[in-house]
């Protein structure tokens, strides 16, 4: 829902981003163009413009709109934990954020499995390098883990990437064994008390 104040500058800059979002995690950042953008967006391409001065500026755009929030979860829940048994409740909260752009989870997929050339896929990798390493980072220095080695603690980062993202990757076989959709509030507490239950078992103590 738009925000009570918002300009109409604002509410079609965000309308651009929005399908821009949908239409990079569909087709990648290079085979999306800026002319399909507009057209999405029901805008002429020079309208573009006016909000983003290039079809990077706008990625960028997206990527901070998104990415930004969980960055700043996450500092905040990695400074308070005292110890690994912490860190259970942390899928969950990036589970919330992602919520708001679910698209960004095939965002992240792109960037991990895509061509490492690609402008887009290296915006998004130096964005998980620096979670990742954080990640571990916060890990490492936590009592409960000064005597594991970096590959474990990698896997046990990478795993509770992967099962947050995975989730909003997987409505196609979600169609194939039930109905409805992942984002479904009832759905979305099921996939957070499994996380919970996964993580606390699967955390090096």
């Amino acid at each position: 829902m738009a925000p009570p104040t918002e300009t109409k500058g604002q509410r079609t800059a965000r309308r651009i981003m929005d399908v821009a979002e949908s239409l990079f995690a569909q087709q990648g950042y290079d085979k999306t163009t800026l002319r399909q953008i507009a057209a999405a967006a029901e805008l002429q391409e020079p309208g573009l413009y006016n909000h983003f001065e290039s079809k990077r500026a706008l990625y960028e755009a997206i990527l901070h709109r998104g990415l930004d929030p969980m960055l700043n979860a996450l500092s905040r829940h990695l400074a308070q934990a005292e110890d690994l048994r912490d860190y259970t409740d942390l899928p969950a909260v990036m589970t919330d954020l992602l919520l708001d752009h679910p698209q960004m989870a095939a965002l992240f997929q792109q960037a991990m499995q895509g061509e490492p050339e690609s402008v887009g896929n290296q915006m998004m990798q130096q964005w998980l390098h620096n979670l990742f390493d954080y990640g571990i980072k916060s890990m490492s220095t936590s009592g409960a883990a000064e005597d594991t080695d970096a590959k474990s603690l990698a896997i046990n980062v990478i795993a509770m990437f992967n099962l947050t993202t995975g989730y909003f990757l997987s409505q196609r076989a979600f169609n194939m064994l039930a109905e409805g959709s992942l984002e479904h509030p009832d759905n979305v507490a099921r996939q957070k008390r499994l996380l919970r239950r996964v993580i606390r078992a699967m955390l090096i103590r």
